[in-house]
């Protein structure tokens, strides 16, 4: 059963004579602070502003308390209290109410530098630079119901909504500090729109006028969080309960939105922090399951800061492990390192289970860094009856005092327990942290400065005098652009499109690819009978087919033809023609064949050009125009592109189909290139027919001596053979035969029934060889006069022809919204970061 409640006594101001007592020191080697060595002290006055540190990393805190003329004090852990390494161990006992044996003078000039140090948190929150920087803070932390509404009452000496249904929604932001007359000030912070989105701008809005009345104080804060949870209606709808005949707009359940409450006495300690929606493991049936996640998302965003204190509320009438805002803060090492536990409802323990909630306060469970507190605040009773701040205090006090297991403990601990000490000790830290952070925080903020102002001059404001006249210099200066890419940039060039190869480049490629996809439909002359193949060996016959094609393309697809094939495509050709003649249509039969079949390369060849064309351009247009996506611009230019290429397209590819035609009706003028090509095939295909028929040793013999000379063999046999041919070539050159060589005495051979055949085939073959080059290039060349450079010279005159009225170029020239949000987020932040310098600066810290 709970103990009962105690009542109010005045007389548990008086403290009782100091008694020597045993407090456990530490040792070196990093343990608990709590696991230390036994030695006796005297403890300081009851109400002093030592802590049981006194040191900070060797030395005195520069915002230490003064020096006190009592004995030594007790010293709590092993290390200083600096923050992010070891701010351990700042309890300290309640302020006494009675005379204090310390230097004022010291002690108030303390207090009065630790309060200027919170003031400037506070004003600097209050600018919302908070965005930006890592502000140092205190958010408190705990689930729903364990107490954390009584426990800032007790720290802040104001009420909080205590109706059903009106538990924390949204975070609070508590500042308290002392003052000669109490009053409280509410204010809005607005940070979140309604879909908890963030703002580019964090504004505060003052809820009403400033409270002198404690009792009223409730009933504005309840009606501030309706304003919170209901931010599409005007705030001042909410100070006189309009807004609850004010039908739609729903409120939201939570919201990460913050009411802000700067409270001001005498007696209300100078301390700085944000109080948290309870952690909530279910909802109602008619709530949502969300709920649950956005409240521990908000508490995850606070914590996860590295300047964030972290005040853990746990309830000792729950089970530890059932407490999900324990278990979500203590999983986590790092968040260990920087959470002050407190424990409430002290009261309300279970028989028997006292032990456990004693170890945790001596912080051998559940281990803390920073410690445990305990704290019992003012029973349902006494709240009814309107029990006043001072005496809660007394209450509080002389509960721990007169109740076990808490009245049996040491003073070590003793110093841990009550509302006051827990403050004391967080204004010190928070202080502490305050002054190590801010000259760190002056930086950054005149860094983050100099940062927003060189974003803010990259996006300047537009200054449109003559809309129409800016939006023709771009078009120009565009087309410009375009102009270049089609003359050639070189791949360095600047103006080369980023991740793209060079335009001209590429269409260079599909021009190779051309040229070698023609080259490979050359007919493929094989002189030798088709029956005659099957005597060959496969060596001989590879050899052979080697030599007859060595002028074809690698992978060549086009027709085999035969000697005897051909013999007989001529005999049945024959018409009217004499004996030994044979009509041009079989050789123009034979050019047809493989010429129809370039209609289809030349067509595909400028389609990819086009498409490569229309992709770099496009390209470009993306790039050169993409402020103006949004306005209608970039869509425009695109449109006439594309329409510019399309028509020069068209016309591109009727001039190709009449290349093609023109290709298929035979005609040169290259007459030295065709007949010397002629003469050379001629030969080679005789000589390939008489080795075919057995006549290759004499053949062979006379390439050995056009090779290699009189060395070629050392054979008494090949030594008169070269004889015989050097002295019949000598001969030659004596009766005028000139430029005549050992293989051209194959054509003394006599003539064969196929040498027609062999003519018509060297003919052929010889005229493809003069064709697919010119129409290598004639198409390239067609494809880049009439497509390339006529879609250059036709661009300009079609972008003129857009509607470039006044009206229309205004609204080209608009700026993108992404670009305005940019801005405006830039200024704002740039507001905000000038507000807290000034507030530095006033302050006299910067």
């Amino acid at each position: 059963m709970a103990a009962a409640e105690p009542q109010s006594v005045a007389s548990s101001r008086a403290q009782s004579p100091v008694q020597p007592i045993i407090v456990q020191g530490s040792d070196s080697s990093g343990n608990s602070p709590f696991d230390m060595v036994d030695r006796t002290v005297t403890p300081p006055p009851r109400g002093s502003f030592t802590d049981l540190d006194g040191s900070r990393n060797g030395g005195p805190s520069r915002f230490s308390p003064p020096p006190t003329t009592s004995p030594q004090r007790p010293r709590f852990g092993h290390g200083g209290n600096r923050f992010g390494q070891n701010f351990q161990g700042r309890p300290t006992p309640p302020p006494n109410r009675g005379p204090q044996d310390q230097d004022q003078t010291g002690l108030s000039e303390y207090v009065r530098r630790r309060a200027e140090l919170l003031e400037v948190l506070s004003s600097l929150h209050a600018t919302g630079v908070q965005k930006e920087l890592d502000l140092p803070q205190i958010v408190v932390v705990g689930s729903q119901s364990v107490g954390k509404s009584s426990l800032i009452e007790s720290m802040s000496g104001i009420t909080l909504p205590r109706d059903s249904g009106t538990c924390t929604r949204c975070p609070m932001e508590c500042r308290l500090q002392y003052d000669k007359n109490w009053s409280c000030k509410v204010v809005l912070r607005f940070h979140v729109d309604s879909e908890n989105n963030p703002l580019s701008d964090i504004h505060e809005k003052t809820f009403g006028p400033t409270i002198y009345d404690r009792t009223e104080v409730a009933a504005v804060l309840r009606r501030a969080q309706r304003a919170i949870l209901r931010p599409m209606l005007d705030p001042n709808l909410f100070l006189d309960d309009s807004d609850l005949t004010t039908p739609g707009f729903p409120p939201q359940s939570f919201s990460a939105n913050t009411v802000c409450i700067r409270v001001a006495g005498p007696n209300v300690p100078d301390l700085y922090f944000y109080d948290l929606p309870g952690i909530i493991a279910n909802v109602a049936d008619e709530g949502n399951e969300r709920d649950i996640r956005l409240v521990e998302e908000l508490a995850v965003k606070y914590m996860s800061q590295v300047n964030c204190i972290i005040l853990l509320v746990i309830s000792c009438e729950t089970d530890f492990e059932n407490q999900g805002a324990g278990r979500l803060v203590l999983r986590n090492q790092n968040l260990r390192n920087r959470v002050v536990g407190v424990l409430t409802k002290v009261d309300r323990i279970e028989p028997g289970t006292s032990l456990r909630w004693v170890n945790i306060l001596k912080n051998k469970d559940n281990q803390l860094k920073n410690g445990w507190f305990c704290v019992k605040q003012p029973s349902a009773r006494e709240l009814e009856a309107g029990i006043s701040w001072e005496d809660a205090r007394d209450n509080e006090d002389a509960f721990f005092r007169l109740h076990e297991p808490w009245a049996s403990l040491n003073s070590m601990y003793r110093r841990r327990m009550g509302s006051i000490a827990l403050s004391e000790h967080l204004s010190t830290l928070l202080s502490d942290l305050v002054s190590q952070k801010l000259p760190l925080i002056q930086k950054e903020i005149s860094r983050l400065l100099r940062a927003t102002e060189q974003d803010l001059a990259a996006i300047p404001a537009p200054n449109i005098r003559d809309p129409r006249r800016e939006v023709i210099t771009i078009i120009r200066d565009f087309r410009k652009i375009v102009s270049k890419h089609i003359q050639g940039l070189s791949p360095d060039s600047p103006d080369s499109p980023v991740g793209l190869p060079g335009l001209l480049h590429s269409i260079n490629q599909l021009y190779d690819e051309l040229k070698h996809d023609v080259h490979r439909t050359a007919p493929q002359f094989m002189p030798w009978e088709r029956r005659s193949a099957t005597e060959f060996s496969d060596a001989v016959l590879d050899d052979m087919v080697k030599e007859a094609t060595l002028d074809d393309a690698e992978g060549t697809t086009g027709r085999i033809y035969h000697v005897d094939e051909v013999m007989d495509m001529a005999k049945r050709s024959r018409t009217r023609e004499l004996p030994g003649n044979y009509p041009f249509i079989v050789t123009e039969n034979i050019i047809r064949a493989v010429i129809d079949s370039w209609h289809s390369h030349a067509i595909r060849c400028f389609e990819s050009v086009k498409e490569v064309v229309f992709t770099q351009i496009s390209h470009l247009v993306g790039v050169y125009f993409s402020k103006y996506s949004h306005s209608g611009f970039l869509d425009e230019v695109n449109s006439v592109v594309l329409r510019t290429i399309e028509e020069h397209g068209v016309s591109t590819k009727e001039k190709i189909e009449s290349l093609c035609s023109l290709e298929a009706l035979p005609f040169t003028q290259n007459e030295h290139y065709f007949l010397n090509y002629r003469e050379k095939l001629r030969n080679r295909y005789k000589s390939l027919y008489r080795r075919s028929r057995g006549q290759e040793h004499l053949i062979e013999n006379l390439k050995k001596c056009e090779s290699a000379g009189v060395g070629a063999d050392h054979s008494d046999e090949y030594q008169e053979f070269w004889r015989n041919v050097n002295q019949i070539l000598t001969s030659l050159r004596a009766i005028g035969i000139q430029n005549r060589n050992a293989s051209d005495l194959t054509l003394l051979l006599p003539k064969d029934e196929m040498d027609p055949a062999m003519d018509i085939m060297a003919e052929a073959r010889a005229y493809f060889q003069v064709a697919y080059k010119r129409f290598a290039d004639t198409v390239p060349q067609q494809i880049d006069s009439s497509f390339l450079r006529g879609f250059d010279s036709s661009l300009d005159i079609a972008l003129m022809y857009m509607d470039l009225s006044t009206e229309t170029c205004l609204e080209y020239l608009q700026e993108a919204p992404d670009t305005v949000r940019r801005r405006e987020e830039l200024v704002a932040k740039k507001r905000r970061l000038e507000r807290a310098r000034e507030r530095l600066q006033s302050s006299g810290r910067m």
